[in-house]
């Protein structure tokens, strides 16, 4: 055996003791996986074609219906207002949050006196739990002229408005209310993203003479796309997981303006004890999920 063979035959012994290795400190992380997600999910596809109920009732055994959930789903009218509902609140948030989560980190990434201030402040919510934040703007959306939000708007004269028991405006202000707790961490998330852009870039650019909208759209959106496909994906995920708000403030009323997919999801699974159609819900949620994120990713890949 030449010396050759040895060295290849010895990298060959060490990259396997690597992968070893490796595959022993994945071990925990792949176990919470496998145990707490592939096989609820495998389970909610198998149930998602059954009426199984969550608390099973003396005589009605389990049995197999087919698509009948689904054909639910689609003829249900609460249902189609549940993932209408969503879709509208993401097309309020996620764009929202995309404009204002960049501006806001432009502003910050300059070296100005309170800077740092102003990151803490826009960040500070993040660190307040979502139960907390809708129980705080409860208050501001308060109904009447005692309500906060009512309060200032009458000083300029404007009349008190209903807020979370409107049907009109129930969805906006629970938008709002996420907008307002999120952007803090996205804001961040892109802040560091832009400070990996070489200044010199900027010194280049005003050298030849780009003014602060061309350096922004020549330099910094193309440098930044991973960041901002990163920041899309997840928000849009997060927000179409929309349920804490709505459990806190509204209970997906008034007349379902706000009831969400998740909401729906629960409604039917953890108070109607449908756990046959919650699954298939959940089924359709994923895949719907799944498609939006497949396509912003294609879009905002490099072609």
């Amino acid at each position: 055996m030449n010396r050759r063979s040895i060295s290849l035959r010895r990298s060959h012994h060490i990259r396997d003791g690597q992968t070893a290795t490796a595959w022993l400190f994945c071990a925990p992380a792949l176990l919470s996986v496998f145990l707490f997600y592939l096989i609820p999910f495998c389970l909610s596809i198998a149930y998602s074609f059954t009426n199984k109920m969550l608390v099973p009732r003396i005589g009605r055994s389990t049995e197999f219906v087919g698509v009948g959930n689904y054909l639910k789903i689609l003829s249900n009218d609460i249902a189609a207002k549940a993932f209408v509902n969503t879709g509208l609140y993401a097309l309020m948030v996620v764009p929202a949050i995309m404009v204002i989560g960049t501006i806001l980190a432009v502003f910050v990434n300059r070296q100005v006196k309170g800077v740092k201030t102003f990151r803490a402040i826009y960040f500070s919510p993040q660190v307040v739990t979502m139960t907390v934040v809708a129980v705080v703007w409860s208050f501001i959306f308060s109904p009447g002229e005692s309500g906060l939000l009512n309060s200032f708007l009458g000083l300029i004269g404007i009349p008190p408005q209903s807020w979370l028991q409107n049907s009109n405006q129930a969805l906006f202000c629970i938008a709002v209310m996420y907008i307002w707790q999120s952007l803090g961490l996205q804001m961040i998330i892109i802040l560091g993203g832009l400070q990996y852009i070489p200044e010199e870039l900027y010194e280049a650019g005003r050298l030849d003479g780009c003014s602060i909208v061309q350096k922004f759209l020549y330099i910094t959106v193309p440098l930044l796309k991973n960041t901002l496909v990163y920041v899309l994906i997840s928000t849009t995920i997060n927000t179409l997981k929309l349920f804490t708000q709505v459990y806190v403030l509204t209970n997906g009323g008034p007349n379902h303006s706000t009831t969400s997919v998740v909401y729906l999801l629960y409604k039917a699974g953890f108070i109607n004890s449908q756990l046959g159609y919650s699954s298939a819900i959940a089924v359709v949620f994923f895949l719907i999920v799944l498609i939006i994120s497949l396509i912003q990713n294609y879009a905002m890949s490099e072609k």
